[in-house]
């Protein structure tokens, strides 16, 4: 086995014994609020696409804006539908800017009509749009699938990102029907585009096509284990019952597509009525030659007479959509090992990030988020989140909203943590050894991502052959008793106690280097006392 790659411990697959040990999900830091719905193109909200810290140090998003238009919504549909106003949003594209990641600016791009105020009592509880203005930062004529450098394992420089673009960008466009206007295609660039002051920008894209995969036509990451694309979304759609699912879409040359179901709620699962737990989307990115998954988790209320699953519509619920059903989201952490094809859940079945607690907090749903940022030692997480619960109106006649606080706002929030600290195996105030499975040594360096300020560790290397047993009649792989067979120069004794806690720390030996051991299959053994290990790797 090569290990090239940091190991964390999300999962069991680099771990032989952790006896003693607690295994740790490590929440991020909540930073609030960072990008608010705060104008008139942003009355239902704003759903963060991408989010880029450029080589000098500043920061770009790309963001969906939606904003409530009812009257346009009965004109252009004068049927049932447009009776059913809280999903009468419209929404554009759009941009903003900062310096520092926290504080952002909606700069005027002049490109398309968007509304110029509000007015709130011609549909109550819903805001009018009234007037336009040119004064926006709406018009982005294009959506950043994903940074196929950054998060897709493409080394290819003309490939670093997957973008879908409008060939005629011309304004507005309807948020519920998940399109673009005119057709949209799908394309492949080495640079964000810079539609502002580049003319020629899209003879700099190389088009693929096709529009990416059928479901949401997006693109995530290319899989070396089968050689094709892949992308990941909610379910396959239109039969998902009796849950939603998460789906995974591939393809070996971008235009045939193949689907399958990869993650369903399971037997560990709450599944009660009044409590039933289920994915609401996957977002993956590719690192440390694995494929972690931001796994939005809904909890459902099926109880409720307007979010339950019956698929027709009722009195009540006239408008019901089949998987519109009341409840929370939170965000959790997962990883896969073959491409996307399964989902470890050792680490997901708590909350890595949780829901607010009261009806009306900004974070009342955590849906999906961006793939981390990386600031300085830091993962910087963007997060789409609502101030209510999902499906916070009845779909009836009436309108009527779950809580008298108004309807629901969109916003982008800030999730900060060390990098790669999503889980820990934590030894408390008794000395314990954590013991690998065998691995290569493939660097010159040992690093580890360790919290070990309060307390110690020491590294211990074996022999990855047989351990002689019972006089040496018995060859056993007993992980446990490599403790007893460290190799010369690598016993805990020889080893520099680690008191330090730092993402990347450099183990050191007193008489010998781990250099000397290159090309060779040991066993690792951490000895711990009141500290915590992130992981490790071999580096040059």
């Amino acid at each position: 086995m090569s290990e090239t790659y940091w190991q964390l411990f999300i999962d069991d697959h680099i771990l032989a014994r952790t006896t003693g040990f607690d295994r740790v999900i490590h929440r991020p830091t909540c930073r609030g609020v960072v990008i608010p719905a705060d104008k008139p193109w942003e009355t239902n909200g704003l759903q963060p696409m991408y989010v880029e810290r450029r080589a000098d140090g500043k920061f770009i998003c790309f963001y969906n804006a939606m904003w409530w238009d009812i009257d346009r919504a009965v004109a252009n549909a004068p049927g049932n539908f447009a009776k059913d106003r809280p999903h009468q949003i419209y929404g554009a594209l759009a941009k903003a800017t900062s310096d520092d990641g926290i504080h952002w600016e909606k700069p005027s791009l002049r490109l398309v009509e968007a509304p110029a105020g509000v007015e709130w009592t011609k549909h109550p509880p819903f805001p009018s749009p009234v007037g336009t203005t040119l004064e926006n930062n709406l018009g982005v004529p294009f959506v950043v699938c994903a940074n196929l450098h950054l998060h897709g394992n493409v080394t290819d420089p003309a490939r670093h990102y997957a973008l879908r673009v409008s060939p005629e960008y011309t304004g507005s466009f309807h948020v519920a029907a998940q399109e673009m206007p005119d057709t949209p295609g799908g394309y492949f660039a080495a640079e964000l585009p810079d539609f502002i002051n580049d003319k020629d920008w899209r003879k700099k894209l190389t088009a693929i096509g096709s529009d990416f995969n059928p479901r949401r036509h997006t693109l995530h990451f290319w899989d070396d284990l089968h050689s094709e694309w892949v992308a990941l979304d909610q379910g396959v759609w239109p039969n998902w019952l009796p849950s939603r699912e998460i789906g995974r879409f591939a393809s070996k040359d971008l235009k045939q597509w193949s689907s399958e179901a990869v993650l369903y709620p399971d037997s560990k699962d709450p599944h009660d009525l009044e409590h039933y737990e289920e994915p609401m989307a996957l977002v993956p990115w590719h690192a440390e030659g694995i494929v972690f998954g931001m796994l939005g988790w809904f909890h459902s209320d099926r109880s409720h007479p307007h979010g339950g699953p019956v698929l027709e519509p009722t009195k009540d619920a006239p408008y019901r959509w089949p998987w519109a059903r009341k409840g929370t989201c939170e965000l959790r952490i997962t990883i896969s090992r073959d491409g996307g094809k399964t989902w470890d859940r050792t680490s997901s079945r708590e909350a890595w990030v949780p829901h607010g607690t009261e009806h009306n907090s900004p974070d009342r749903i955590l849906a999906w988020g961006i793939p981390p940022v990386l600031v300085d030692d830091e993962d910087w997480f963007y997060v789409y989140a609502c101030n209510q619960d999902h499906l916070n109106t009845l779909n009836s006649s009436e309108q009527q909203t779950y809580h008298h606080s108004g309807p629901s706002i969109r916003h982008m929030m800030l999730y900060t943590q060390k990098h790669n600290r999503y889980v820990s195996m934590r030894a408390r105030n008794y000395p314990e050894i954590l013991i690998t499975k065998r691995m290569r040594v493939t660097g010159n360096e040992l690093e580890i991502n360790v919290d070990a300020d309060r307390g110690s560790l020491l590294v211990g290397i074996a022999s990855a052959d047989p351990v002689p047993t019972y006089e040496g009649t018995v060859a056993s792989e007993a992980p446990h008793l490599r403790d007893q067979h460290l190799l010369q120069g690598f016993g805990f004794e020889n080893c520099v106690t680690v008191e330090s806690n730092s993402v990347a720390h450099k183990v050191n030996f007193k008489e010998t280097s781990i250099a000397s051991l290159k090309g060779r299959d040991v066993v690792l053994l951490f000895k711990m006392f009141n500290s915590e290990l992130y992981g490790f790797r071999f580096n040059d």
